[in-house]
């Protein structure tokens, strides 16, 4: 299994989608990672909520990832939200 991920920017969405990540729905206007990659040999691109992006990234088992997943396979985080950011650093 390979992946080489080619470009990844957060992109305001102007129709629905589903979350690579969790499976749930992005509504047109919200800000979504828009990724493109190559995986086994195939071009691919998917849109994923913001915080399912770094959920993904930090995932503690990154081979485990290799193997491919389908949309809803995992849960979507909490957002961040500034507020609780703020909080946070309190």
């Amino acid at each position: 299994m390979s992946y080489t991920e080619l470009s990844t920017k957060a992109v305001k969405v102007r129709k629905p989608r589903n979350c690579a990540w969790c499976g749930q729905r992005i509504n047109a206007g919200e800000i979504a990672q828009h990724r493109a990659y190559v995986f086994d040999g195939d071009f691919q691109s998917d849109y994923m909520h913001p915080e399912c992006n770094q959920t993904m990234h930090d995932y503690p088992d990154q081979l485990d990832l290799m193997d491919g997943w389908t949309p809803g396979d995992f849960e979507r985080p909490e957002p961040v939200s500034a507020d609780s950011a703020t909080e946070r650093k309190s």
